[in-house]
């Protein structure tokens, strides 16, 4: 298949990926609104393979419906993420029933509250508006202007996104800053996207690269949510204050345990933080020896 073909067929694949997804999403089902988050990133990621033979203003118009959906699912797919880990702390008996029951009770509410802003979000007509617009930049009349620079352009969306990693990278210092963190894993995520892409294009083998952004990924996502679990406590026992010292103690306990962890995530990631910078300036370098050719 040459490459300005294989870039479409990659493009379609994410977006059945996505419209498969959405039906069970939409009903609340958690691994479908995870799996159908990550189809949304991927589609976004794949979208600038279309800049040079897509109308700017039409390829911004995709972008801008597949990034709505990708807000509306986030904060239920969060949620989701803070009942899987209640779960776990209250299987491994690390904090007190009682305060695993009260945050949870409060997360299961708000996920209520989120499932019905990502309906009215995410209607059957903008998925069906989403799908035909992404035809029409796919697969315009004179196609023929993409040949040999589809790896190009993929490999210089890769060597941008090393370039925003490893500046989020430095700028989070090491100290422990869950904001700047934050911004760490989601350049280190649009990077994996990225490289995916290219991966797919030039029929590589290789996932060395990859494996490692999603250790380091998984690693920040934890931490991630491990602090929005932390504010989610807090607030329960904002609410709590002055009705019971017991309620309040038992919940400060959580809250030690949930900090301690994000202690010994930061670590683990400061150890492993050389290796990822170094990951980083193999990938803007070797993106710097492609040149467009033809397919």
């Amino acid at each position: 298949m040459e490459r300005s073909a294989l870039s479409v067929a990659i493009l379609r694949q994410r977006l059945v990926s996505l419209l498969a997804a959405m039906p069970a999403a939409q009903s609340g089902d958690e691994t479908s609104v995870h799996q159908a988050r990550v189809a949304s990133r991927r589609l976004r990621g794949a979208l600038p393979m279309l800049s040079a033979r897509a109308d700017a203003n039409a390829l911004d118009r995709v972008d801008r419906c597949v990034r709505r959906i990708t807000r509306a699912l986030g904060p239920v797919r969060e949620l989701d993420v803070a009942l899987l880990l209640l779960a776990e702390l209250e299987g491994r008996g690390a904090a007190s029933a009682t305060a695993i029951g009260r945050v949870r009770a409060a997360v299961t509410a708000e996920r209520l509250k989120r499932c019905r802003d990502m309906l009215d979000e995410i209607t059957p007509s903008r998925l069906d508006k989403l799908r035909k617009r992404l035809v029409d930049v796919a697969a315009p009349p004179n196609s023929a202007i993409e040949t040999g620079s589809t790896v190009a352009e993929a490999a210089g969306q890769s060597r941008k996104r090393s370039r925003k990693l490893r500046a989020a990278i430095e700028r989070a210092g090491g100290i422990y800053l869950a904001e700047r963190l934050h911004r760490v894993r989601i350049e280190a995520k649009k990077l994996r996207y990225a490289l995916e892409i290219q991966r797919e294009l030039t029929h590589s083998r290789s996932r060395a690269q990859l494996n490692r952004l999603k250790v380091q990924q998984d690693l920040l996502g934890r931490m991630h949510d491990l602090e929005m679990l932390i504010a989610r406590a807090r607030s329960v026992q904002s609410a709590l204050a002055g009705r019971t010292r017991r309620g309040m103690s038992e919940l400060d306990s959580l809250i030690r345990v949930l900090e301690d962890e994000c202690r010994e995530g930061h670590a683990a990631y400061m150890h492993t933080r050389p290796a990822l910078l170094k990951l980083c300036d193999a990938v803007i370098d070797a993106a710097g020896q492609c040149r467009p050719t033809a397919a």
